[in-house]
C-alpha cells in the first residue's frame, strides 16, 4: 500500500469541516487511504503508518474504523447537500436556472474533491445497516432537491419530465464517474464537463 503518497496528496476535505489540527489531518489521510485502496483494504495501523504514529493514538479521537469512515460518509454527503441548498438559494427563480445550478454544484463536488466522492460512492456498503440509514437519509435530501426543482418545473410547463424519481437519480448517478478519470491535464476542462452534464439534465427532464 502507498501510504507514503497518501500521506503527500491530503487535503481532500470539503470546506467548513471544523476539526482540530491533529484530527484533520487523521481523516485527510483516511480519506485519501479509504479513497485509493478501499476501506476494508486499510487497517488501523496502516493509517496510523502513513501519520508516523502508534495505532492507539487514533484511538484518542475516534472510536473504531468504522466510526471513521461513518464520519467521513457524513461530510461527505452534507457537504453535497449544501453545495446543492446554496447553489439553489441562488439560482434564481425559473425551474431551468435552478437545474442548472444545481446540476453544475453537484458535478464540481466530485471534480473538486475526487477522494470524498470515491469513499462516498463507493464504501458505504461498509457501513453498519445504522450509519448507512444515517447517511442514506442525507443522500435523500439531496434527491429531493433535485425533485423538487424537477417537479415545479413540470407544474410550470417548463418540464415534461413524467418521472422526477428515477430522473433525480439519473442526475445523481451523473458525476459519479468523474473521479475516477479526471485530472486537471484531462482532455476536457472542467468547464466543459459542467456545461455538457448540465445540458445533458435539461434535455433529460425536457
Amino acid at each position: 500500500m502507498a501510504v507514503e503518497t497518501a500521506v503527500e496528496a491530503v487535503g481532500g476535505l470539503p470546506p467548513g469541516v471544523e476539526l482540530s489540527p491533529p484530527k484533520r489531518r487523521l481523516y485527510e489521510v483516511a480519506l485519501e487511504l479509504f479513497g485509493e485502496e478501499g476501506y476494508h483494504a486499510v487497517s488501523i495501523r496502516d493509517i496510523a503508518n502513513a501519520l508516523g504514529q502508534q495505532s492507539s493514538a487514533i484511538y484518542f479521537h475516534v472510536p473504531s474504523k468504522q466510526d471513521l469512515l461513518y464520519d467521513l460518509a457524513c461530510i461527505g454527503h452534507r457537504s453535497h447537500h449544501e453545495s446543492l441548498r446554496d447553489a439553489l438559494m441562488g439560482a434564481g427563480a425559473a425551474p431551468a436556472d435552478q437545474l442548472r445550478a444545481v446540476v453544475a454544484a453537484h458535478v464540481m463536488v466530485h471534480l473538486d474533491y475526487p477522494s470524498m466522492a470515491r469513499l462516498t460512492n463507493r464504501e458505504l456498503r461498509a457501513l453498519t445497516p445504522e450509519h448507512l440509514q444515517d447517511v442514506l437519509a442525507i443522500r435523500g435530501q439531496s434527491e429531493q432537491i433535485f425533485m423538487d426543482v424537477i417537479d415545479r418545473g413540470v407544474k410550470l410547463g417548463e418540464f415534461t419530465s413524467d418521472d422526477s424519481f428515477l430522473d433525480a437519480k439519473v442526475i445523481g448517478a451523473m458525476g459519479v464517474r468523474l473521479p475516477e478519470w479526471w485530472t486537471p491535464e484531462s482532455p476536457r476542462t472542467r468547464e466543459q464537463i459542467i456545461d455538457k452534464y448540465v445540458a445533458a439534465a435539461l434535455k433529460l427532464v425536457s
